[in-house]
């Protein structure tokens, strides 16, 4: 960051760039597959309740003992805050939230590798990204096969008809959501 972009709050020194330009561009050359297939494996091969995430350094490091990042309180994913670095903003995440992440991870990853992903079904199936956004085949998990967001749309004025439309035509026709009014 240049000088003018430096910023500390709180002691922490949370410094960026404003200037997008400054930053080093990538040289990487890999197809979206194969870039996406390397980050999904990379998660999902991670033992996450042994390490800290740390967005700030960039790279996973190993858990620090309990209260050596000023009261840092690991859990069962410990995702450092990059500018307040005491703070696991993943605290909240059970255990088992953590081993479907990484389960679904690997997964993605070899969906990634697969045909799936690199040819365009002639069943008109999902193919690339939105193969990895469909819905998972074979029987429901326990405790049920799905979930429900609701929204909180109220009826008024300013277009109350045409925004739940809109919001219905994204959810089940671009996204393939099953929608209940």
């Amino acid at each position: 960051a240049a000088p003018e972009d430096r910023a500390e709050v709180g002691g922490w020194d949370c410094s960026f760039p404003r200037d997008p330009s400054v930053l080093e561009p990538s040289g990487n050359t890999q197809s979206t597959g194969s870039l996406l297939a390397e980050f999904f494996s990379f998660f999902g091969g991670l033992e996450l309740s042994q390490l800290l995430l740390s967005p700030r350094e960039g790279r996973a490091l190993p858990r620090p003992p309990p209260g050596a990042l000023g009261g840092l309180r690991p859990g069962p994913l410990t995702l450092q805050d990059p500018f307040e670095l005491s703070h696991n903003v993943a605290a909240n995440v059970p255990p088992r939230a953590v081993s479907r992440f990484s389960r679904c991870c690997r997964d993605a990853a070899k969906f990634c590798r697969g045909p799936e992903f690199r040819h365009r079904s002639r069943r008109g199936r999902p193919w690339g990204l939105l193969g990895l956004l469909r819905p998972r085949e074979g029987p429901p998990e326990k405790g049920g096969g799905g979930f429900t967001i609701p929204l909180p749309l109220r009826s008024g004025p300013g277009g109350f008809r045409e925004v739940c439309g809109a919001v219905g035509f994204v959810l089940g026709r671009v996204l393939g959501c099953g929608c209940n009014p």
